[in-house]
């Protein structure tokens, strides 16, 4: 309850798809970082509209006492990451390290919308497994302020009780209505609650927002959240899946970015040749320029920023639980895609990380207080590279694929149906969308 690449391989395991030393940053690298922080406020104010619509675009209230409240996660792209990366990726972490009657509830952290649209995909996605969903997380509705109606409660209360009348949900599930930064505050209600909950599953930070968006009144940002949220689930044992959108705009990289092109200028000083080869190729540069080539990505929106930008966020990833001695874990990013929200060129990523612990290591008694940390190991920052070059245009993939178009479109009518969403009036509102505007004339 609430209290406060390849269209196969994308589909699957990206689910449907001489060189002068670096200094870890340089002042053009964090001057890009803060970029957009004094132009933060028009840039979050011109979001909005994009994405929402201008006020003669909103929907009003249905005759029929259906929902005409649309939003930006009920466009049929965003049917592509809940089906083809979040539900498909459930299932495989199921099928290859779950072992029989090993548990019966998937433990996962949310952001849902009041239709809890996330939930009900993966929901159905565990059912066969006879699988529920206890889930536990934060209220990411928006407020009357933000255009639109604020009937995020009775939505919820009704889509909880579909949801546990068809035997889906454990009874453990609940949503509070912290902020998700609050979480990285010492003893705030949504550090203390978190704190309560055992380790997670699936971890799934769905945030219409910039890692480094700090909410009006708060102190800490979308991605301290994250940070605090890493530290939680050290203690997991078994191999657990995190799911991150974020928007990557070059004019809102904010303080986050610092940390990503640091993660990145770290390998190239362990590995100058054998890193900045693939990494060049990635990001369509040269090694011989790679430096230049990456200062030019960094405030340049297209498809290269986007993959440099994974690449950051893999390699954050994996030297943050590198520097975790006594608890560390393989880092895979398994799944990377990117689609319009707010502009012409893709702004928008949806990742998915699978983090497999290796288990407690202790030192022994003759150690004392050294110890030594190996190398961050190549392999596994070239694989995050590998991947990060193959990430799937999903805006793309519905233009040209007719198959995802339909899957798309389909999938979302299904769930907006059975969160009792006015078809009619969603078609308009898709039709009319400033932003990637869809036309359903010729789908049945």
């Amino acid at each position: 309850m609430i209290v406060s690449a390849d269209k196969e391989e994308s589909k699957t395991e990206d689910v449907k798809p001489p060189l002068e030393e670096m200094p870890p940053s340089s002042a053009a690298d964090i001057a890009l970082a803060s970029a957009g922080k004094d132009a933060g406020l028009d840039q979050e104010e011109d979001y909005v509209e994009a994405v929402f619509g201008h006020d003669d675009l909103e929907a009003a209230p249905s005759a029929s006492g259906q929902r005409t409240n649309y939003a930006p996660w009920h466009h049929p792209v965003k049917q592509i990451v809940r089906e083809y990366q979040w539900a498909a990726l459930v299932q495989k972490l199921i099928a290859d390290h779950w072992d029989g009657d090993r548990q019966t509830v998937l433990r996962y952290f949310t952001l849902p919308g009041s239709d809890l649209l996330d939930v009900r995909v993966l929901a159905e996605a565990v059912s066969t497994k006879n699988i529920k969903i206890e889930y536990f997380g934060f209220d990411s509705g928006y407020s009357v302020g933000d255009g639109i109606p604020d009937d995020g409660t009775d939505a919820y209360f009704a889509a909880e009780s579909e949801l546990r009348q068809a035997g889906r949900i454990a009874d453990q599930s609940e949503i509070l209505k912290d902020k998700l930064e609050d979480i990285a505050i010492a003893g705030s209600h949504a550090a203390i609650r978190l704190g309560q909950r055992g380790v997670f599953d699936v971890v799934n930070i769905d945030a219409c927002d910039h890692l480094g968006y700090i909410s009006p009144g708060r102190s800490r940002s979308v991605f301290d959240a994250l940070e605090k949220l890493l530290a939680h689930q050290l203690r997991a044992e078994d191999p657990w899946l995190l799911f991150l959108t974020t928007r990557a705009n070059v004019g809102l990289l904010g303080t986050p970015a610092i940390k990503l092109q640091n993660a990145i200028h770290k390998n190239i000083e362990l590995h100058t040749d054998s890193f900045s080869g693939p990494l060049a190729e990635c990001i369509g540069g040269k090694i011989a320029t790679l430096v230049a080539d990456m200062a030019s990505q960094w405030s340049t929106q297209n498809l290269n920023f986007l993959k440099l930008f994974c690449v950051g966020l893999g390699k954050f990833l994996l030297q943050y639980y590198h520097a975790q001695q006594n608890l560390p874990a393989h880092v895979e990013l398994v799944s990377a895609y990117a689609y319009k929200v707010s502009s012409d060129e893709p702004d928008m990523l949806s990742l998915a990380f699978r983090i497999t612990p290796k288990g407690l290591k202790v030192q022994p008694g003759t150690a004392g207080g050294a110890s030594v940390i190996p190398n961050i190991e190549l392999s596994h920052a070239l694989a995050v590279v590998e991947r990060a070059r193959k990430i799937w245009d999903l805006d793309d993939a519905i233009a040209n694929d007719q198959e995802v178009w339909f899957e798309a479109v389909d999938g979302t009518h299904r769930l907006l149906t059975s969160a009792n969403y006015d078809i009619p009036g969603w078609r308009t509102w898709l039709r009319n969308l400033p932003i990637r505007p869809m036309d359903l004339d010729g789908w049945v």
